[in-house]
């Protein structure tokens, strides 16, 4: 159906949920090229170059990945190959998020960048990605619009007004209730 290049980022060594979606894919005609983990940016592209890959999956465990990731959506926006092609750049791990991947790994690139939540959504994600170009627009337009939506709501976040702690306090509503300290035991 395709050829999927799969690597854990430069920084993090957990493989177990990448090597799940690996076969996952396999297990639905996908031809996947495994680098495995501690990949950097540019080792990424040159394969996803080497194979002619439909789309690149990048798994990570650790909060530095996400920064890693954006990363290589930056260089992938800067190789004129996977601007020309616009591969796909799907986004997994336990430390990522759909609003994460919308605000601050998507603006990176002009190519579709999609969060897949867990190993089993990555073969319905794929499978959009490699249909027809009709299909595969449509689905990129979706996600492309719901990121833009999560992106000005966490920009609109940003613009809350914030007052000082003082006035808050003046505002809230008044209490009938103290709080009583508990007094420690001394067992002996």
């Amino acid at each position: 159906k395709g050829k999927f290049i799969i690597a854990t980022v430069k920084g993090d060594v957990h493989d177990i949920g990448k090597n799940i979606v690996s076969v996952v894919l396999q297990c639905n005609n996908f031809e996947i090229i495994n680098l495995g983990v501690m990949v950097p940016a540019l080792k990424i592209i040159e394969a996803a170059k080497k194979y002619n890959a439909d789309i690149i999956g990048l798994s990570g465990l650790i909060t530095p990945s996400l920064e890693e990731m954006a990363n290589v959506a930056k260089e992938m926006e800067r190789d004129e190959w996977c601007k020309k092609k616009q591969i796909p750049l799907l986004i997994g791990g336990a430390t990522t998020s759909k609003a994460h991947t919308a605000v601050k790994i998507a603006p990176n690139y002009s190519g579709p960048i999609i969060w897949v939540p867990d190993a089993s959504r990555s073969v319905p994600v794929a499978q959009s990605l490699t249909k027809n170009e009709v299909e595969k627009k449509a689905y990129i337009d979706e996600i492309k619009s719901d990121y833009l939506a999560l992106k000005e709501k966490y920009s609109n976040r940003q613009n809350i007004k914030l007052i000082p702690l003082e006035d808050a306090r003046k505002n809230a509503p008044e209490t009938n209730f103290e709080i009583e300290t508990p007094v420690p035991k001394i067992i002996g």
